[in-house]
């Protein structure tokens, strides 16, 4: 053995890896940040949830008659405890415990059969049948699993009398342990009744001759409200969303190394870019092999997994997880696979070998990985900012779902914020497979990815607009979290001018887009302004009569809406400038501007369609979708048809500043309470059409032609 070859080898081998930074960035630089990284987010989550959950205030629900002494202690924690007497208890059951009728259950020991749950668990004991429920646990479950309040303090007939006597006072706290606030008041219900117990205690020892029971003075019970089906899910939930995440990472890995990387290391690469095939077409085609691979694999895992855990959910008679339930999940999927498929697809087509994909994509699953590990952190919860996290937010969403506490706006803005992170994912796809040095196995330069081709199109394009939105779509969801506590009006504005119309205009002229073109800058024909007006005014009543018909939004939601119109009891012409003027101009502008001008080349149909889908999506709710969707077909057609974004944006303020003005004028009454009969609804209708009909432009077939012309000729 020759050392001196050894360390020639050697020196070559290591001289090589050293040389490309990207791959020492990935297998040292990348762990070295990501792993303090996420350590310390961890701790920081951690930390910020023990302190908002130690600031929130417990509501505890007291059932009972006196019980003066147990007030007096717990009255100096107002501060974490509030005490509400004989809330939300049945009329029945207060009655009861005003008679003395009512005593707490006696709990037997339930008869018990060992089961072998599998290799490897060995053996246990379990209840042959479920524990009996009285009415007390039942209404109090009813309560706390409502989030009525969040514990149920019993105090069981005699309770003050007993404590005269130096007998045993009774107490029974109901709470729910998969409810973490639930699970909180218990915590703090049961150390301030241990503390009165033990005063109550050492007052009796200061006297003599104490009856029976002195020693005990306080029977305080925790009866957990939550069946054992409810819990072994909550227990389940909290790691099967991250393994089933993990299942689906792992299956489109190795798909998108083989068919990116591994297809430059064979060779086969140049010979399908030779031919007559477009690189959106490659990649697409690509995805979807990537995607059906990676889709496949997470849920032939899912089956293997679900059979086990049926197998032993069977034998405890629970049932973890039910069909609908599964189905569900296995939709969940879907976006997550996508995602995921995407993404790897992306990066293993910037690697140019095997050994770069397995370094590249390895580096990836980590970042991936990482906010994944919070879901089975304590106080993380599906809510309006996890909600847009990618892959967090599916399975935070998968956890609410088996659990039953999912909310139907949060489903909402979850899946949406999932589809445009998928959007994104494949667009990044498309644009590495569009650099023909990257998948011919050249050297890879972030200068040359990022300032695109050096052709541009002198126009916007479909795949531009529909890269853009999602973009701004999760941009303009987290600032307007970010400056709710400034004030409805800030939020406003803020997001807006700082989202859809500041950086919007920005992006145009600093792409090179013709202004005049791309937000239809030209002075409407007299015939469409008075069109715009006709509409403007009548398309806020004949829209609401039509949807109050077919898709009744509930009323709590108009309440808030009407609420969040008033902008606090401001102006009228505050309400006009925020409400009406500010949406008219940087709403338009983004999507009757740049995005419609950018899916042109569709046709009308399309254009218009697609434009007002992703206008009704933009504004985060199921039950709005309806009404901004066809109030964006009204406004598409107009700027299609007048050639001017003016329409639209007069449109749009009239719309919007009638709504406004109707709200002020009758002082904050809701929106549910308004009639809109059949009279007015079509007769508002037909003033529309009336207004529709009149929209023209100087010569629009001609000028959109010269447009399309334009737009198909600057490529992209």
């Amino acid at each position: 053995m020759r050392l001196s070859i050894i360390w020639i080898i050697f020196r070559k081998e290591i001289t090589e890896a050293l040389r490309d930074r990207v791959t020492m960035f990935v297998l040292i630089g990348l762990p070295l940040l990501l792993y303090p990284l996420g350590l310390l987010t961890t701790i920081g989550v951690t930390q910020h949830f023990a302190a908002v959950e130690d600031r929130q205030v417990s509501n505890v629900a007291v059932w009972g008659v006196g019980a003066a002494p147990l007030f007096d202690w717990l009255t100096p924690t107002n501060h974490q405890l509030k005490l509400e007497r004989w809330e939300n208890i049945p009329a029945t059951l207060r009655s009861e415990l005003e008679a003395g009728r009512l005593e707490p259950a006696v709990k037997t020991n339930l008869p018990t059969r060992e089961v072998n749950l599998g290799i490897g668990l060995g053996q246990r004991q379990v209840p042959t049948a479920p524990p009996p429920e009285d009415s007390v646990l039942r209404a109090a479950r009813e309560v706390v699993t409502g989030k009525q309040a969040d514990a149920v303090l019993i105090v069981w007939p005699g309770f003050d009398a007993d404590l005269q006597q130096h007998s045993m006072g009774r107490v029974s706290v109901y709470y729910d342990s998969v409810i973490p606030k639930s699970a909180q008041a218990w915590s703090r219900l049961s150390g301030q009744l241990e503390g009165l117990r033990k005063h109550l205690l050492k007052e009796r020892l200061r006297e003599r001759s104490l009856p029976k029971g002195f020693i005990t003075a306080l029977d305080v019970r925790g009866d957990n409200v939550a069946p054992i089906q409810r819990q072994i899910s909550n227990v389940s939930a909290q790691i099967m969303p991250f393994i089933i995440i993990v299942l689906a990472l792992l299956g489109g890995l190795m798909a998108a190394a083989d068919m990116a990387a591994g297809e430059k290391e064979r060779g086969t690469m140049q010979t399908l870019l030779c031919a007559p095939v477009r690189s959106f077409e490659i990649v697409a085609g690509k995805f979807l092999a990537v995607w059906s691979v990676s889709l496949v694999s997470a849920l032939a895992n899912i089956v293997g997994l679900g059979f086990m855990i049926w197998r032993i959910t069977a034998q405890l008679q629970v049932q973890l997880i039910g069909f609908g339930m599964l189905v569900a999940v296995c939709g969940l999927l879907l976006t997550a696979t996508w995602t995921i498929a995407a993404l790897f697809l992306a990066v293993a087509a910037l690697a140019r070998d095997m050994k770069d994909a397995g370094n590249f994509l390895s580096g990836t699953a980590i970042a991936v990985l990482l906010p994944l590990s919070a879901t089975v952190l304590p106080g993380v919860e599906l809510d309006a900012w996890t909600c847009c996290v990618p892959l967090l937010n599916l399975c935070l969403l998968i956890r609410t779902l088996m659990i039953s506490q999912a909310a139907g706006p949060l489903i909402f803005l979850t899946l949406l914020s999932s589809l445009a992170y998928a959007g994104l994912a494949l667009a990044l796809a498309a644009r590495v497979f569009g650099r023909e040095q990257i998948l011919l196995g050249g050297a890879f330069s972030w200068r040359s990815f990022l300032q695109g081709d050096r052709q541009r199109p002198v126009v916007a394009t479909p795949g531009f607009v529909l890269a853009l939105f999602p973009v701004v779509a999760v941009g303009l969801f987290y600032v307007s979290l970010a400056l709710m506590e400034q004030g409805a009006q800030i939020m406003l504005l803020g997001t807006q001018y700082g989202v859809l119309l500041l950086p919007v205009v920005a992006l145009a002229v600093a792409r090179k887009f013709p202004l005049a073109q791309t937000f239809s800058l030209r002075w409407p024909h007299w015939r469409s302004l008075v069109g715009a007006v006709l509409i403007g005014l009548t398309a806020s009543v004949g829209l609401a009569g039509l949807v109050m018909r077919l898709a009744p939004p509930p009323d709590s939601l108009l309440r808030e809406l009407a609420e969040f119109l008033k902008l606090g009891s401001a102006p009228l012409w505050q309400l006009w400038l925020v409400i009406a003027l500010t949406p008219a101009l940087c709403e338009e502008a983004f999507f009757r501007g740049l995005m419609l001008s950018g899916l042109r080349r569709w046709g009308p149909g399309a254009a218009i369609g697609i434009t007002a889908l992703l206008f009704g999506l933009l504004h985060g709710s199921v039950y709005r979708l309806l009404p901004t969707f066809l109030l964006g077909l009204v406004l598409g057609y107009a700027v299609w048809r007048s050639g001017s974004l003016y329409c639209s944006i007069l449109i749009h303020a009239l719309n919007n500043g009638l709504i406004a003005t109707l709200i002020w004028s009758s002082g904050g009454k809701d929106l549910a309470n308004q009639s809109f009969p059949w009279s007015l609804t079509l007769g508002a209708l037909a003033i529309m059409g009336i207004g529709l009909a009149l929209l023209t432009g100087p010569k629009p077939r001609a000028a959109l032609r010269g447009s399309d012309a334009e737009g198909v000729g600057g490529g992209g």
